[in-house]
């Protein structure tokens, strides 16, 4: 059996990655903005990126069905597909804008 202290430790350090996370996708976001211009961005790895959320989002709610835990797991999935779908936004509108 794992020790409590180690679940609680493991599940701030994965509600952690949602804020790692964020602070990359801001100067992304940061350049987007400022720029208003996404030319030099590959829409479709960020396409490939929100499949591989999805993905992440779907085990994480699946593990927690299963077994009742995961809060943190779920929060960090989500929170990612998030960060992915607003990325994808900013780049559709700045590209359609120059165009």
């Amino acid at each position: 059996m794992v020790p409590d202290s180690v679940i609680i430790t493991a599940n701030m350090c994965q509600i952690a990655t949602t804020f790692i996370s964020l602070s990359a996708y801001l100067p992304q976001w940061i350049k987007l903005i400022q720029t208003k211009s996404s030319r030099d961005i590959s829409l479709r790895s960020w396409c490939m990126w929100i499949i591989a959320a999805s993905f992440a989002l779907f085990y994480a709610i699946v593990q927690f069905l299963m077994n009742g835990r995961g809060w943190p797991l779920i929060i960090s999935a989500f929170a990612s597909l998030c960060c992915i779908i607003f990325t994808i936004f900013l780049v559709v509108r700045f590209r359609r804008r120059k165009a």
